[in-house]
């Protein structure tokens, strides 16, 4: 306990060692200096605790500061708040509080967003304050998946076009290794993105008598023991000559597993394209169909249990500005198209069976132009399942740009452009971004994240 001094005990030599480097007006306002924060996830699901030690000396309550992106007060890099900014106020008696499930979602960090949520407590005394100087972040407890039902392991995986003909490694060199990796982790359902249907070797112009890089995969996935994956198309969504972006949105998967219930042809007549299993992308009003995307979409049955569930793959836009408010409107676009997506599969699902939507949405949780596809699929009854009971190499990005080495996040959490996301089943069993922190030979500039779930 503590007593308020006044202005003439102040100047008693009793106190001028306690005063030294401090003004009289200073010591009687400013709150002590807080020694140590914690989080912790729980103890119940979507809760977290944070605790922490300070003296209680000119302090009349503490103030948690929370917000969905990094911020500062003292740095002009950063924003004074973060987007979804909150603040809860704690008696001054308190060295821990928990926030509940309400109040963690309230502040953008509900267990089934999968968001952590960045904090710093500040020890108050009226219009004094004193901020513990670290910014952390934190995850509420995970949702524990259904005990019993169909174990399902979806992943995602950008694997990198086979146009980028100027990486030091080119795509028929990454094959084999991207290939691997898929038969390595053994997932039974893989969202593909920039597997498109042009040629293996990068170059303009047909692919008569050459490989497809969307066939290349599969003879890669063969030639290495994997020959069970499928796609479930492998040809253009879009007549030749048709002006098209991206159509690199596939789905692989275990033929041995599950069967494809969905008619997902792969020609028009006798023409090598189709738009079957696929559904274009909003585009922003103005542009031209040379940024068009598809997304690809397709429905499987489980061969041991008969359990059904619905799986797209996503591609978003991967445009970017500096400028707020275009990145903003990039970033809705992203929304729209997601969307889209959930859309076209809801209108399809008549049974209400299970929906895994999983890609590289270009967005991520820090971004200051907002997480809108997420947010959206969140606010539709989906799961992120980054939420998962283990998560393995989240401290990561998952987007690697081959870099040799991996760098963590500053607050232990990497940037996740990748994402599984499920509806009608809450929690995961496991979580991983597949990748090795030293690595000077990456399969992709992305890594494959895989999820274990109960359906």
């Amino acid at each position: 306990m503590y007593v308020k001094l006044s202005a003439t005990l102040c100047s008693m030599a009793l106190l001028s060692g306690l005063l030294a480097s401090a003004t009289p007006a200073e010591a009687a306002t400013t709150p002590s200096k807080i020694k140590s924060v914690k989080a912790v996830a729980g103890p119940g699901v979507g809760q977290v605790t944070i605790s922490w030690n300070q003296d209680g000396r000119n302090t009349s309550a503490y103030k948690i500061e929370t917000g969905l992106t990094t911020f500062s007060k003292t740095s002009s890099s950063l924003p004074d708040s973060g987007r979804n900014a909150k603040i809860f106020t704690v008696d001054d008696s308190r060295r821990s509080v928990t926030l509940s499930a309400a109040q963690m979602a309230s502040a953008g960090a509900g267990v089934e967003s999968g968001n952590h949520l960045y904090f710093r407590l500040s020890a108050v005394n009226g219009s004094a304050t004193r901020a513990y100087p670290y910014l952390q972040a934190t995850l509420p407890k995970p949702a524990a998946p259904r005990s019993s039902g169909t174990a399902i392991r979806i992943g995602s995986f950008n694997v990198r076009t086979a146009r980028a003909t100027s990486d030091a490694r080119s795509w028929l060199k990454r094959a084999p290794d991207v290939a691997r990796e898929i038969r390595d982790r053994n997932p039974g359902i893989v969202a593909v993105q920039e597997l498109g249907p042009g040629r293996a070797d990068g170059r303009a112009g047909t692919t008569n008598g050459g490989a497809r890089q969307t066939t290349s995969l599969t003879s890669a996935l063969k030639n290495v023991g994997a020959g069970r994956y499928h796609l479930v198309r492998s040809t253009p969504y879009v007549k030749a000559g048709t002006p098209h972006g991206t159509q690199g949105a596939r789905i692989l998967y275990d033929v041995n597993r599950y069967s494809l219930l969905s008619n997902c042809s792969d020609k028009t007549g006798g023409s090598s394209y189709s738009s079957s299993c696929s559904v274009e992308l909003p585009r922003l009003s103005g542009d031209s169909r040379s940024v068009q995307r598809s997304a690809a979409y397709a429905q499987f049955r489980d061969r041991s249990t008969g359990k059904r569930v619905w799986v797209a793959s996503v591609h978003l836009d991967e445009r970017h500005s500096s400028n707020a408010a275009t990145e903003r409107s990039l970033n809705a676009l992203r929304g729209r198209q997601m969307a889209t997506v959930n859309n076209k599969i809801r209108s399809l699902n008549s049974s209400g069976a299970q929906v895994v939507i999983a890609g590289d949405i270009n967005s991520w949780q820090n971004s200051r132009g907002g997480y809108a596809p997420h947010d959206y699929l969140v606010s539709q009854g989906y799961y992120d399942t980054a939420a998962a009971q283990t998560r393995v190499n989240a401290q990561f990005s998952t987007i690697n740009h081959f870099d040799n080495t991996l760098q963590p996040g500053a607050q232990g959490y990497g940037v996740r452009l990748d994402v599984v996301m499920v509806k009608g089943a809450r929690g995961a069993r496991r979580f991983e971004n597949v990748a090795d922190r030293v690595d000077s030979s990456r399969p992709s500039d992305h890594n494959l994240v895989i999820t274990d779930l109960v359906l």
